[in-house]
């Protein structure tokens, strides 16, 4: 979201890490109270000189912190705890921060391992639980019932389209506005009359890194496609080896070998995606409200429109994910409150009083430098409360540099089935389900319905039956 496959430790990388941090002066965070009676805590993922405004921005809110909470002693930590490798490597070392970040799909996993904190008594002591929105709290769960992240964001996926690729292909209604697909069937037809007219691919998806998978997860659901259930003894059988889940991969064969609208390239990966669509290589893709188009790759924002996803025979289904912080299992009562103190200032809590809404200002105003996109709305937001939304509304009216219209059919939810993404081994789901994309769009002569069965027999075998 997004993410890279774990990979084994070996011993030599472990003595590695080891000696690395026991030099970086971390380890202090993690034993609490310092000396001097201060609460140390170590925040990780802290922006480093490629990200100058960010990091810009970040110090502004450790001056805050200290001058506003002179009892607590931040530490910063550039590492990447988002980054899978990294996360195994650090917390297998025992070497976790006190606070990191971390995606939806590794909470359970995360948790079960040992390597986050019960967050349960300490959101609901600052009010968290009661203000966030109903739809994430069992997201951030872990088997036991108990609460081991912190929301920091929620996403739904949408269609993104090429508005410049739509007009040029004729696909306009009378008002001015492109014309979006409802079904994945009209997707698949436009994408034809795109490429008919213009010489470039209708669509494209993503065939690695897990990314694949992930998006594929929007096409299999509306194909009345059913991953997984939990047995009453709690083991999981996987239960994807159906007519749906054969339907939804002919599908996507079927944009490759009857349509003929997917590009040349078969292996691509998230980065690629966005480069292509960026680059007018490519009309649709399935994605988040994405900055990197604008801020990475030039494109115009005005090019860029968002809509719900299509639909298929059993509906219109969009997958929900989001990032979220999670702490270290060692950190204590003490830790935890001075990490809520730290996420309560930088915006991140059912709170938004003024120095929230100045720090939410120069957030704003650096994405809108940076050419970022500032939405007019959240797809899905964090918080319930209507006076906060309304408040963060008003604030982020002053910022929006996107045309709404652009987003309204993302933003208009009705006729939408929202799903949380698969509830165990979703990567490893993902990662099985990247090699049958890639299989059917490379070969003319694919099975579908025998590579679903083999895919739910490995996925069954590799992974839900050792659980």
């Amino acid at each position: 979201m997004k993410f890279k496959k774990k990979i084994a430790l070996g011993l030599a990388a472990l003595m590695m890490m080891g000696a690395l941090v026991g030099c970086s002066g971390t380890q202090t965070a993690q034993n609490g109270k310092q000396a001097d009676g201060k609460v140390s805590i170590t925040i990780a993922d802290w922006p480093d000189e490629t990200d100058p405004n960010g990091k810009e921005i970040n110090e502004g809110y450790l001056k805050q912190m200290n001058e506003k909470y002179p009892d607590i002693n931040i530490i910063t930590d550039t590492t990447v705890y988002a980054d899978a490798q990294v996360f195994q490597m650090k917390a297998a070392a025992n070497q976790l921060p006190t606070m990191y970040n971390s995606h939806f799909t590794e909470i359970k996993q995360t948790a079960k391992s040992g390597y986050a904190a019960d967050l349960t008594d300490v959101m609901k002591k600052n009010g968290i639980l009661d203000a966030l929105n109903p739809a994430l709290l069992d997201v951030i769960k872990g088997d036991d019932g108990k609460i081991y992240a912190y929301p920091i964001n929620a996403y739904l996926q949408g269609l993104t389209v090429n508005k410049k690729l739509f007009t040029e292909a004729g696909l306009v209604n009378e008002d001015g506005s492109i014309k979006l697909p409802s079904t994945y069937e009209e997707m698949a037809e436009y994408a034809k009359i795109i490429k008919d007219k213009t010489g470039v691919a209708g669509y494209a998806i993503s065939t690695t890194e897990n990314y694949g998978g992930w998006h594929f997860m929007n096409i299999a659901w509306s194909y009345g496609v059913n991953f997984m259930e939990q047995m009453e003894d709690g083991k999981w059988k996987a239960t994807f080896n159906s007519p749906e889940c054969v339907q939804a991969l002919q599908f996507i064969k079927d944009l490759k070998w009857k349509y003929d609208v997917l590009p040349q390239e078969t292996v691509i990966n998230q980065t690629d995606l966005h480069k292509m669509f960026a680059s007018n290589r490519v009309a649709m893709i399935i994605e988040t409200p994405s900055s990197d188009y604008s801020q990475k790759y030039g494109m115009s924002i005005d090019d860029i429109v968002v809509a719900k996803m299509p639909g298929g025979p059993a509906g219109r289904y969009v997958q929900m994910g989001g990032s979220i912080k999670m702490f270290d299992p060692k950190a204590t009562p003490e830790q935890l409150d001075a990490s809520m103190k730290w996420l309560a200032l930088t915006g991140y809590s059912p709170e938004f009083g003024e120095e929230e809404i100045e720090n939410t200002k120069k957030s704003l105003q650096n994405t809108v430098e940076q050419k970022g996109l500032v939405l007019p709305q959240s797809a899905l937001p964090l918080w319930t409360n209507p006076e906060r939304i309304a408040k963060e509304a008003e604030v982020r009216a002053d910022y929006v540099n996107v045309d709404p219209a652009n987003y309204a059919d993302y933003f208009d939810l009705s006729g939408i089935t929202i799903r949380p993404e698969e509830p165990v081994d979703c990567q490893q789901l993902y990662a099985v389900l990247d090699g049958c994309i890639q299989e059917v769009i490379t070969n003319k002569d694919a099975d579908c319905e025998a590579l679903i069965a083999k895919a739910c027999s490995d996925f069954q075998v590799n992974h839900l039956d050792k659980h």
